[in-house]
């Protein structure tokens, strides 16, 4: 046996050692035996040889007694572990128990930070990262998108195409695994009556559910042969929340029939849970792309035109084929198709387009441009704001640990001098930062499930799936986001605390200047400040951009003008009826008591537009600007007034303008750019719809907003509407200021005039604003909130750190007032630490702030990211909050008696 070394057997005061335990044994044993058989008789060699044999293999039974020890130190080591375990967690329990404001504090601070920093993750991976739901295999799916670059125009992306190119790549696209276009966002009435309601559907056509991989809840899906051109099946498939909205989720209306655009159709199933298809709004329900047409018998025949430009296209690659290929084939077929329609196209009208396709994932919220939507971009900025408020939170729940620290020196001194070692006295200040960030995490928990819906909801209506629950990746999230807040609350008390000078904290307790001496605690409380004044800084950019998109003027009467839809299609009227009942309608309306002005359009401003080329006889080119066609509007007479479009020249429409005579009115825009340096009233216009006929310009309408808001200079073209036009209508009203109610007048009067009218709804002018706002309005709420959230929280950590400041110089405070300080010496004494902490951080905050704000220039309406009334408005502000909380613990000092001061500590 080897021989141990003396020095080995000194380290079994500090920690085991097996090895030489075992040794130890093994000698014992084998010393005896020998002893045993040399008392036989034997000599001392064979003895030994003796021993040696009957105890067997000594290096095996080595072996075998290393792993017994082993296990029992490591089970050893695991009990003293979790004593010292629960020996502080009881300890940080009571510690905890005994200060309820504190603890109560510090929770909620840190449910805040880690609350909004889940909801904000959750929301955006369910609209940026996360492929729609119910889809096989999303990665070898892809949305197309169409640029189109024509001589002297910029070029242009669409994510939409024609039925006739949806053929051609059916028929010889050879990278494709399926192909499946769809029209989203169409606006159908189901229903009747009093019951009837407008919803959206999706019409798809044949190919979609495959191409998708989607699997039914209830019922089937729409057959290929019900959606082909020659068929026209009149079946409908619901979305599932409309089903239960509707119809309560009864499983039996599978095979049942329900009244869309007036006409019965045969429920095929039900869409499962969460499922949108590949857009990011929700579906009511999904019907076939060739459904006959209203009331007739006859299908519909626009899918025989190849520029008819109205679906969008979602496309299956094939697994042998890269994406570089099925993108070179797509695009080679698109040019060939393209090539094909301007040779078809009439001479004068021909145009070199060049073109080229691009693919677009299922992720990352894309728009009609192949662009991230902009409430894509706010919320990204969102979960980085969010992830400051946590950060925020952290500093102040790390500055009020830290004071809590400072304060309990003398505590720590005694441990330190009773024997505990610094490494189990970071391991105590741990466990306390660990059991606050549970149970901040707890609570966030309970907000993240009791309001995370409603929070989805408000912030992005209809975008992400409300009911859909917390998922794993963002449990994962929180839980991360838990053990760093744990880290960074404790990192600076912990740090502080284990460099602590042990006699220093016997000597002077809590008192003489902990804090003053405390760099760490200081730059945590500039810190919270300066990150403040950022969050700040965005929520009075966005807030400005939000004051100027909503008072900008449209050139509309937004706010007196209403907008009421007539969907008389499956009434059973025929055409000319219809022409009719809507030229009843319009008279019945202008009769009402309070309408100023009332008229009929195709379409209302803001709520869609069809383009409709246009040239000149001067140069006979059509009419195009870099920003697109002109879209073209059909009107009554009464149209400008009833919007309040006012006209820069001219006169508008007539009642006798709709059946006599071909006459336009164009807008300002379009004026300048058609006949530069002159006025055109007077001057032929010829328009695509009747390329060969004048027709004479007798307006000019002022410049207005009629499709997107950003779009000032939207070229735009106005025609007759003829009485005898079919189709459907909306009526334009402008009411008169002052008068309430009329939106149900309109409605009573409407169904007194056809008690059976399949659906009517009443909406102000400026309700289409609502969407296009969303980012604006998002921005500004969410950053508000949590600067806000901010803002409180670093008042509080300065709140703290002056009222602890204050009880830590009482001594200093009565020794100035015994010699001669007034009140209003020690105020400025206290104020001025304060401003000057608070200050520093302020400018920090804007400096940064200054150096950040470009990225969101482009989220703002009409706003400088570098606003300089912003900006100062947000360093008043903070400088203002910084002294209302330092206020009462100013005035506490100044009121300090110097015989108590002087007793203090």
């Amino acid at each position: 046996m080897p021989e141990i070394p003396n020095w080995r057997r000194y380290l079994r005061f500090w920690r085991p050692d097996i090895d030489a335990d075992i040794d130890d044994e093994l000698r014992f044993h084998i010393d005896a035996r020998t002893e045993a058989l040399r008392a036989r008789g034997h000599s001392s060699e064979s003895a030994r040889r003796l021993a040696l044999e009957e105890f067997g293999d000594v290096e095996a039974t080595r072996r075998g007694l290393r792993e017994i020890g082993q296990r029992v130190e490591r089970r050893r080591e695991r009990l003293q572990w979790w004593q010292y375990l629960r020996t502080d967690l009881r300890y940080v329990l009571r510690s905890l128990r005994a200060t309820p404001l504190f603890t109560a504090g510090v929770v909620l601070t840190l449910a805040v930070g880690i609350g909004a920093t889940a909801s904000m993750y959750g929301t955006m991976r369910r609209l940026l990262l996360q492929p729609p739901p119910h889809v096989a295999a999303p990665e070898q799916l892809t949305r197309l998108y169409f640029n189109y670059a024509r001589a002297g125009d910029s070029a242009r992306t669409f994510d939409m195409s024609s039925y006739p190119f949806y053929e051609r790549l059916r028929e010889r696209a050879r990278t494709l695994a399926a192909v499946a276009a769809y029209d989203p966002g169409e606006e159908v009435v189901v229903g009747a009556g009093p019951d009837a309601r407008l919803v959206s559907a999706t019409l798809v056509s044949a190919g979609f559910w495959q191409a998708l991989g989607t699997r039914p809840l209830l019922g089937r899906f729409i057959a290929d042969d019900e959606a082909h051109p020659a068929t026209g099946a009149r079946v409908v498939v619901l979305g599932h929340a409309f089903w239960r909205r509707v119809f309560g989720g009864d499983s039996a209306v599978v095979g049942t029939t329900v009244r869309v655009k007036g006409q019965p159709y045969r429920v095929l199933g039900v869409a499962p849970r969460g499922f949108r298809g590949v857009e990011l709004t929700d579906t009511d329900i999904w019907l076939p792309l060739f459904a006959l047409a209203d009331g007739t018998d006859r299908p519909a025949t626009w899918h025989t035109f190849a520029g008819s430009s109205n679906l969008k296209f979602v496309v299956r690659r094939r697994l042998a084929a890269a994406p570089a290929q099925m993108a070179a084939e797509l695009s080679r077929e698109h040019a060939l198709f393209v090539a094909e329609e301007q040779a078809q196209a009439p001479p004068d009208a021909r145009q070199h387009v060049e073109t080229h396709v691009a693919l677009g994932g299922l992720t990352g919220a894309l728009g009609s441009n192949g662009r991230r939507i902009p409430e894509g971009t706010v919320t990204v900025w969102l979960v980085g704001v969010a992830g400051v408020l946590l950060v925020i939170a952290c500093a102040n729940v790390a500055s009020l640990l830290l004071l809590r620290a400072l304060h309990r020196r003398r505590e720590i001194g005694v441990r330190l001098a009773l024997g505990m070692s610094r490494g189990r006295l970071a391991t105590l200040l741990f466990a306390e930062s660990a059991v606050l960030a549970i149970a901040g995490a707890a609570a966030a928990a309970i907000l993240v499930v009791s309001a995370g819906a409603w929070i989805r909801r408000a912030l992005l209506p209809g975008m992400v799936d409300e009911s859909a629950g917390v998922d794993w990746r963002t449990i994962a999230l929180s839980g991360a986001v838990v053990v760093l807040t744990a880290l960074l609350t404790g990192l600076a008390p912990v740090r502080q605390t284990v460099r602590a000078d042990v006699m220093a904290g016997l000597r002077d307790g809590a008192q003489h200047g902990a804090t003053r001496r405390s760099r760490a605690y200081w730059s945590l409380l500039v810190a919270q400040t300066a990150l403040s004044a950022m969050l700040l800084v965005g929520a009075g950019l966005f807030l400005r951009s939000l004051h100027h998109v909503t008072t900008t003027d449209l050139g509309l009467d937004t706010e007196h003008a209403w907008v009421v839809s007539l969907r008389s299609s499956g009434s059973g009227r025929s055409p000319r009826e219809l022409a009719v009942f809507f030229e009843q309608a319009l008279e019945r309306v202008r009769a009402v008591p309070g309408v100023r002005s009332a008229s009929l359009a195709t379409h209302a401003p803001l709520r869609g537009a069809t383009g409709l080329l246009l040239r000149t006889r001067r140069d006979g080119e059509w009419v195009q600007a870099t920003h697109g066609s002109p879209l073209g509007s059909q009107v009554a007479d009464g149209y400008f007034d009833a919007l309040g479009l006012r006209l820069a020249a001219g006169r508008g429409f007539t009642a006798a303008d709709r059946t006599s005579s071909t006459v336009v009115v164009v807008n300002e825009a379009l004026a300048r750019l058609a006949w530069p340096g002159r006025s055109p009233v007077g001057a032929c216009a010829f328009l695509s719809s009747s390329p060969e006929t004048c027709a004479r310009v007798v307006g000019v309408a002022r410049n207005a907003h009629t499709f997107r808001i950003r779009e000032e200079q939207q070229l735009a073209v106005y025609v007759p509407l003829p009485p005898a036009e079919p189709g459907d209508r909306v009526l334009l009203v402008r009411e008169t200021p002052g008068i309430r109610g009329l939106d149900g007048t309109l409605r009573h009067v409407l169904r007194e005039l056809d008690p059976a009218l399949p659906y009517l709804d009443v909406q102000r002018l400026g309700d289409a604003l609502v969407p296009e706002i969303r980012p604006w309005r998002l921005g500004a709420t969410v950053f508000t909130v949590f600067g806000v959230l901010a803002a409180l929280l670093a008042a509080l950590g300065l709140y703290t750190a002056m009222a602890y400041a204050v009880t830590q110089r009482t001594r200093e405070i009565g020794v100035r007032v015994a010699l001669g300080a007034q009140a209003h010496g020690i105020l400025r004494l206290v104020l001025g630490d304060a401003l000057r902490l608070a200050g520093a951080g302020i400018l920090t905050g804007l400096v940064v702030a200054i150096g950040v704000a470009g990225g969101i220039a482009d989220l703002l309406f009409e706003t400088s990211p570098r606003d300089p009334a912003v900006f100062a408005t947000v360093g008043f502000t903070l400088l203002g909050v910084a002294l209302a909380a330092c206020v009462a613990p100013a005035r506490r000092a100044a009121r300090v008696s110097p015989t108590e001061a002087l007793r203090a500590d």
